[in-house]
């Protein structure tokens, strides 16, 4: 975290000297919202309400989602930071690290925070202090291809219940002849030499009944990863698995009907449907399907997600009408109705709105309401999380080539307590 501090110094110093450059008077909300077109009409509502109830502008400050944890961490530490800032969890122990966030517990009632499932609240809370709400969830989860399924003979109304079973359907597609001209995969799994490759092999962890930390400590050398690890590594290695693909060459062999299964979020219909150019269709009775992650030895399901967060700094001027914005955004049903007509993905962390209205009423979105109890936003909550996986990484990219298991969790772990050992 120090080294990263590092390089923004010249940013704060530059920010600092300029001051605050926003009037108390106003609330600011800095994140990736408005930088979508199609949000334009929501985020005109939203300020239209925030100034209705409480007589101040909300001034909106468009940043890009590859520069807003950037932005989030320079403005802190200049002293002149938003007021509410769109984050993703894994940021969140970073910007509470350096002071930045404001805890939340007292800016709501007990029926509105216990209305977001506690797995999502725990993994932004540090100490027993919620520090973001969870914003848009994600939870990861095995989308199909039912038509491959059917050809090789499995029924796609019983997906595969554990990680045997999912094993035993990937290897299936897999020995389907090739289709103009293309390899048939059992499953498009990340597997490029990439900290993201290394995180999204998480849930395959967990559904071996391993961890990659006990009591906040990273620990991956264990019995339980090994298993999982060689879970992916049979796969790869029979050729039912792309080697070397990252998140995009993943979903372009699956939205091109070459690749039985791949993980996704609740976006996946809609890059499925976009990718595919309409010909594949995600729904009950369509081309593609989701399922619940398999089950893990103990009969438990846990996986990953990959969620927005709204926060609040602790910086802010106007805590009381910035805990107003971030009601507005999370609370509100007409807003939340809003989100999900416009972007298709769960609009909210609070339950009762997920379960009413469009979106409680499309089923493929109900699926991951459903599992948003046992997802895992945050594996290990440290702003140390990504430098992790960076070690971890090139140590998975030797097991999916067909490297020794147990020599390459060794080497990760050395690794890892370099890494966490520098300052």
């Amino acid at each position: 975290m120090k080294k990263y501090l590092k390089t923004v110094s010249a940013l704060v110093l530059s920010l600092a000297m300029a001051g605050p450059a926003i009037a108390d008077e106003v609330v600011t909300y800095s994140g990736w919202l408005g930088t979508y077109d199609k949000n334009a009409d929501l985020v005109a509502r939203i300020k239209d309400q925030f100034k209705a109830e409480t007589n101040i502008e909300l001034k909106v400050i468009d940043t890009q989602f590859s520069e807003a944890l950037n932005q989030a961490t320079v403005t802190t530490l200049a002293g002149n930071p938003a007021d509410a800032l769109h984050l993703v969890a894994g940021w969140v122990p970073a910007m509470q690290e350096i002071g930045g966030l404001e805890p939340l517990d007292d800016y709501f009632t007990k029926e509105q925070l216990d209305s977001i499932p506690q797995a999502l609240r725990d993994a932004v809370s540090v100490d027993g202090k919620l520090y973001a709400l969870p914003w848009v969830p994600g939870p990861v989860h095995p989308h199909f291809n039912r038509n491959l399924m059917i050809e090789a003979g499995l029924d796609p109304s019983n997906p595969p219940q554990t990680w045997e079973e999912f094993k035993d359907a990937i290897m299936k597609i897999c020995a389907l002849p090739a289709k103009d001209g293309a390899k048939i995969y059992g499953i498009a799994l990340r597997t490029d030499q990439s900290p993201n490759s290394a995180q999204w092999s998480i849930p395959i962890i967990y559904g071996f009944g391993g961890d990659i930390q006990k009591d906040g400590v990273i620990d991956i050398n264990t019995p339980e990863v090994a298993a999982a690890y060689k879970w992916i590594q049979d796969i790869t290695q029979a050729g039912c698995s792309p080697v070397g693909h990252g998140y995009s060459e993943s979903r372009n062999t699956f939205a091109a009907g070459h690749a039985g299964f791949i993980m996704e979020g609740p976006w996946g219909r809609g890059l499925v449907e976009n990718m595919s150019g309409g010909k594949l269709k995600v729904a009950p009775d369509g081309d593609v399907w989701v399922m619940e992650v398999p089950q893990a030895p103990d009969g438990s399901r846990k996986t990953i997600g990959n969620p927005h967060e709204i926060a609040m700094s602790a910086l802010s001027k106007n805590k009381k009408q910035t805990a107003k914005f971030l009601e507005m955004v999370i609370f509100d049903k007409d807003n939340a109705n809003m989100y999900y007509d416009v972007n298709g993905q769960l609009p909210t962390s609070s339950l009762p709105l997920l379960k009413q209205g469009a979106v409680g009423a499309d089923i493929y979105s109900q699926i991951f309401v459903d599992t948003l109890v046992y997802t895992h936003d945050n594996p290990w909550k440290s702003a140390k999380f990504n430098a992790v996986m960076s070690q971890i990484a090139p140590e998975l990219q030797k097991i999916v080539d067909g490297g020794d298991i147990p020599q390459a969790l060794e080497a990760a772990e050395r690794s890892i307590k370099r890494t966490l050992s520098r300052n």
